[in-house]
């Protein structure tokens, strides 16, 4: 995927947080990702300078670059995560803590701002309409993090935690005479409390301290303080230090101090702990207690000197004790399952497998070339063979269509029905293993009411399933354009009868034409690739028309599939149908063919849950040697190469937004009714209504806004003015509708010129391409035109 990583930057800054970024842009990359960070400089003060910054977040646009779609965007820091983006996937770092617990504490900025009120109120509001936007569960990169998002805004998120960024190179070392406190200096951190501890412990007990203080100001207040405490001599003062000499200290120290308040998450628990060494800590230190527990991985007292003091002067006495905790803490770090594959697959919802460098793809040809050939076919062969079939009294398709009578045409006296024409049946005879496949499924799910999409006579699988499963009740859509109606006769007492009715619709355009909750199942059989507009419509129809806990069953060919493969590197297109077909119209072809996890994403969005995903081998049984031992040293997963994709998933849920990646723009907006509904011949008062008929609301300002899209065409019938986009005065809810006035001249009539209005997603295009939405022509003059285009955005 394309994965933006949004973080917040404050300039000359750099921290963990801009370290956090940097680590997760790179491990995306390591796991074959293509990812950027996206920074949006910060501003918080004064009041004005906050707003702004928040309204700059706002107005981003980061749905696509240079006209290439950027599929997902990864959110860390406010207001940056603020931005518009299809597909937000948060993270918290932390939210802007001014307007939340430091409010609270007395210690937010905005306590003294003459607006910090308002500030707080939209700083709160924003970011509960940001994480509304978001289908996926919000993460946070501590239990910190999360406690405080429940407690101020009553949502629940998942921390995640991630590896330090000094995770590889950091090592356990000696126990030796000094403790150790790096990270930036500020008051959050309270290095004078540390001070001021460190003056109660007699002796020589020394404390070293590296980071880079937030003001010069404040380093020269720390130093101060250190000489008034009489303890200069014993405080060692490194500044901004490498990478190396960071992790000589943590392995030659005898423990690390980390007393921040409330910290979010601070990684310097972490790489202690990694280093083997116990940490000091705070109760009121927030982050760090989600790894420290008293007298196991470090210590832990109140925040006060004489009680930190207690905590120096344990572990400087007692060196084994140090390395008792230490040891501890390294144990509980490697529990954790911390590690950028696990934060990968989770924020992208995919497996996370490392992109392979010239060695790796080295010993995979070698591993690729030293496997037998007939192993890697079995192995492939294994993976997508077709299920057990079905209990049935046919062994064949031939068998099928001579046990009924599918004409229609009445029957001369003493023949018998019509066979089916050689052709059909010769058809339908190569698709006699993926019938049995699909009915394996259909018979394990056992629906009661099945509405079959795609369906037409002869009605051979309708015949298998009625043999299936005697009692189930069969209704279908079919492109039509005529309802069609059929009692189809067995010619054996063996076989049963079965009545089933058609109603035609377009599965892309058409509300199906079936009321709620009517089935127990739903099958797309080979319909998918056809689809050339909006498979998510369709997907949430199927939602719509099944109880709940009903099964949607769709296959549809797998462009990822061993053949596939072989297909493309021997320079061919991996489509397992690429031929047009000018008879069957734009859906005779297949208009594009999916991978088994783009075929399960669109049905998540849809309100579905896998129930099952694999692929078939339903045509052929024959595997390239060299594709199955090039995806067996892939260590693919062989089970999802067949070159049929079955996915049976169950409703669970509402429809909520197409997967990011398959879709300009947001197809769930892009149905509406335009109409005339006052037109004043006296005054030329004209006023059009619109009505927002699809699912989601309709946005009037920003990225994927609705408006109108205002065309003129003279009198000669040549387009003259276009692109004139009309901004419509609110947001519209679903079933709802707005209206848009403006001013005619009385007389005008056809031979003035042309009006053409259509519903327009800005940024993306006119709703009519769908098929959802309708044009609305008027008699208007140029001069009339004019005039309503000064209203355009």
């Amino acid at each position: 995927m394309r994965i933006g990583v949004v973080r917040t930057q404050v300039p000359f800054v750099s921290g963990g947080a801009e370290r956090h970024a940097a680590g997760l842009v790179k491990a995306l990359r390591d796991y074959g990702h293509e990812a950027c960070e996206i920074t949006l400089p910060f501003k918080w003060y004064p009041v004005e300078a906050l707003t702004d910054s928040i309204h700059a977040a706002r107005l981003t646009d980061l749905s696509e670059a240079e006209g290439v779609p950027i599929d997902m965007m990864i959110g860390l820091k406010f207001p940056a995560y603020l931005a518009y983006h299809p597909n937000p996937v948060f993270w918290l770092l932390h939210q802007h803590r001014q307007a939340y617990d430091m409010w609270d504490a007395g210690t937010s900025d905005l306590l003294d701002m003459p607006d910090g009120m308002m500030a707080r109120n939209m700083i709160q509001a924003e970011d509960r309409a940001a994480f509304a936007r978001s289908h996926r569960p919000i993460y946070a990169n501590s239990e910190n993090v999360a406690g405080r998002l429940k407690k101020y805004l009553d949502l629940d998120a998942t921390p995640l935690y991630h590896p330090p960024p000094l995770a590889n190179q950091l090592r356990q070392g000696d126990y030796g005479d000094y403790l150790f406190a790096p990270g930036r200096l500020n008051p959050s951190k309270r290095v004078d409390l540390m001070l001021r501890a460190l003056a109660k412990v007699p002796g020589p007990l020394r404390l070293v301290i590296a980071g880079v203080p937030e003001t010069p100001a404040y380093l020269e207040d720390l130093r101060n303080l250190a000489a008034a405490l009489g303890i200069s001599g014993r405080v060692e003062w490194l500044g901004g230090i490498d990478d190396a000499t960071m992790i000589h200290h943590y392995a030659q120290c005898r423990a690390v101090v980390f007393t921040p308040q409330d910290e979010d998450l601070g990684y310097i628990t972490l790489e202690a702990m990694l280093s083997g060494k116990p940490v000091i800590t705070t109760t009121d230190a927030g982050g760090p207690l989600e790894f420290i527990s008293q007298k196991r991985e470090g210590l832990i007292t109140t925040p006060t000197p004489e009680a930190l003091s207690q905590a120096f002067m344990t572990l400087h006495e007692d060196v084994s004790l140090a390395e008792t905790m230490g040891c501890a803490g390294l144990e509980r770090y490697q529990s954790l399952n911390i590690s950028w594959e696990h934060v990968v697959e989770t924020l992208t919802g995919e497996a996370a497998k490392p992109a392979p460098g010239p060695a790796q793809i080295a010993a995979l040809e070698a591993k690729a070339a030293a496997t037998p050939t007939e192993e890697v076919v079995a192995r492939v062969q294994a993976a997508v063979a077709p299920p057990p079939a079905p209990t049935l009294p046919f062994a064949s398709i031939t068998e099928v269509l001579e046990a009924y009578a599918f004409d229609t045409m009445p029957q001369e006296a003493g023949e018998g029905p019509a066979p089916v024409e050689p052709g059909l049946a010769q058809y339908l005879g190569t698709h006699w293993t993926r019938y049995l496949t699909t009915l394996h499924h259909v018979v394990d799910c056992g629906p009661r009411d099945i509405l079959d999409v795609g369906v037409f006579p002869p009605l051979a699988f309708e015949a298998m399933v009625a043999n299936a499963l005697p009692e189930v009740n069969m209704s279908g859509i079919w492109e039509g354009p005529y309802p069609y109606a059929q009692t189809v006769k067995s010619l054996s007492p063996d076989y049963p009868d079965f009545s089933i009715e058609l109603r035609p619709a377009n599965i892309e355009r058409d509300v199906m034409p079936y009321g709620d909750a009517e089935f127990d199942m739903v099958l797309g059989m080979e319909i998918f690739e056809h689809l050339a507009l909006d498979p998510h419509f369709f997907l949430s129809q199927a939602a719509r028309v099944l109880r709940p806990g009903g099964h949607v069953i769709l296959t549809t060919p797998n462009v990822g599939s061993h053949r596939g493969v072989q297909k493309m590197l021997n320079g061919q297109s991996p489509y397992s149908f690429g031929l047009f077909v000018p008879t069957g119209g734009v859906y005779g072809r297949h208009n594009r063919e999916y991978t088994p996890r783009e075929v399960e994403a669109l049905a998540h969005g849809a309100g579905f849950e896998t129930h099952y995903l694999g692929t078939t081998d339903v045509y052929e049984d024959h595997v390239d040697p060299s594709t199955a031992a090039l995806m067996v040293a892939r260590e693919d997963d062989l089970n999802l190469r067949g070159e049929t994709i079955v996915f049976v998933g169950r409703k669970v849920g509402e429809p909520t937004a197409p997967p990011a990646g398959l879709y300009h723009g947001d197809p769930a907006r892009l149905s509406g009714m335009l109409s005339l509904s006052k037109d004043e011949a006296v005054t030329g008062l004209t006023q059009i209504t619109a009505q927002n008929t699809s699912a989601g609301w309709w946005p009037d300002s920003g990225t994927q806004a609705t408006a109108l899209l205002a065309e003129w065409i003279n009198q000669e019938g040549y387009l003259v003015h276009t692109n004139v986009i009309l901004p419509f005065s609110e947001a519209v809810a679903p079933g709802q509708q707005t209206t848009f006035s403006f001013r005619r001249d009385p007389n005008e009539t056809d031979q003035s010129g042309t009006l053409r209005l259509q519903l327009f997603q800005v940024g993306v295009g006119a709703f009519t391409g769908t098929g959802r939405a309708n044009l609305l022509t008027l008699p208007c003059s140029e001069a009339t035109f004019l005039a309503l285009a000064k209203r355009a955005v």
